[in-house]
């Protein structure tokens, strides 16, 4: 199958010794026996992913974008996924990513497209908006925040078992981004009482979403919300904003609670955290079996992707200048087979 493929193709560039971006329509395609050659459909940017050169080993000219969804094209001894399957997944970053025409793929960090999705070009972009931010948001609040067990569908009878954190209460900062909206839907799904900031203009979306209460940020502060009662306070804090939100996030944790932090910087308060509340801060890890069982309630449409906008490869510019503004709505993807 490898023979057919041509011997050229268009591709986004991000020069690490310029940090500049450019495009060609001249990169050669990929070859590397223990992943899967991929024909990307779609694939989506993270935000700050252009800093990430000083903590991997990148060439000079690099490949940026890791959330991909796209038909497999190659076989890969030993994985479960054969050509012709429609899946999506997180390409780790010390790779070469997935904003080219032809990309490759780990079968670990691999899942089948959600029936719901694979059948439309729009759902394969919602597809390629998901696992970067689903990964992060599960683990931020059942691996590193242990929350509760996770929930999950019965593979037999498609029940969903949830509920486990009734009782309990989440605060998402940032509720409005890619990660905010899924930390959102797993906490509910969950059965815990979700509150989230957001902006005005966000607010309806991230109460679709599930989120019991939408906090303005631009109107008061989650110290001001708390009002220094401690009925209020979380369980959890989950932050993904940074800055000042973070500091002011602090105020919010219950003296048994937990902080956690995706977000580059994390700083705790002056004069230390308070009493009894533990924090973590971490980097997603990438897994196609995580990935599975999050499908099942994207299947079901209990939890969905959030597409920004759509734009072409040639187009990276101005995809890229979105995602940096920081105000997205949901993930910025790349629509790349015609």
């Amino acid at each position: 199958m490898v023979a057919t493929l041509p011997t050229h193709q268009k591709a986004i560039y991000l020069n690490t010794q310029t940090n500049k971006l450019s495009f060609t329509t001249q990169a050669p395609l990929p070859s590397i026996p223990e992943e899967h050659i991929l024909q990307v459909h779609s694939t989506a940017i993270t935000n700050g992913e252009l800093t990430w050169a000083p903590f991997c080993n990148w060439p000079t000219e690099h490949v940026p974008g890791y959330d991909v969804s796209g038909t497999i094209l190659t076989a890969v001894a030993g994985s479960k996924f054969a050509p012709g399957d429609i899946v999506y997944g997180r390409v780790a970053a010390g790779r070469e990513g997935t904003a080219r025409e032809y990309a490759t793929i780990l079968p670990s960090e691999t899942a089948l497209v959600p029936a719901r999705l694979k059948g439309s070009k729009r759902g394969m972009q919602e597809a390629a908006s998901i696992p970067m931010s689903a990964h992060t948001a599960w683990q931020a609040l059942f691996t590193q925040g242990e929350l509760c067990t996770p929930p999950s569908v019965d593979t037999t009878t498609g029940a969903v078992i949830g509920g486990q954190a009734k009782g309990k209460r989440v605060l998402v900062l940032g509720a409005a981004g890619s990660v905010g909206m899924m930390a959102v839907q797993f906490g509910r799904l969950a059965g815990a009482w979700v509150a989230g900031t957001a902006s005005p203009g966000n607010k309806g979306l991230v109460g679709e979403l599930g989120a019991d209460e939408v906090i303005d940020y631009t109107a008061t502060t989650v110290s001001k919300w708390i009002a220094g009662e401690e009925e209020r306070k979380f369980d959890l804090v989950f932050d993904c904003v940074g800055g000042r939100s973070m500091l002011d996030g602090w105020s919010a944790v219950r003296s048994d609670g937990i902080y956690v932090s995706v977000v580059p910087g994390f700083a705790e308060p002056e004069g230390g955290k308070p009493e009894g509340v533990r924090s973590k801060w971490f980097v997603m890890e990438a897994s196609g079996e995580e990935l599975e069982g999050i499908g099942r309630f994207v299947e079901k449409g209990l939890v969905r992707g959030c597409v920004d906008s759509v734009w072409r490869l040639e187009e990276f510019e101005d995809a890229f200048a979105k995602t940096k503004g920081g105000h997205a709505r949901g993930k910025v993807v790349f629509g790349v087979a015609e």
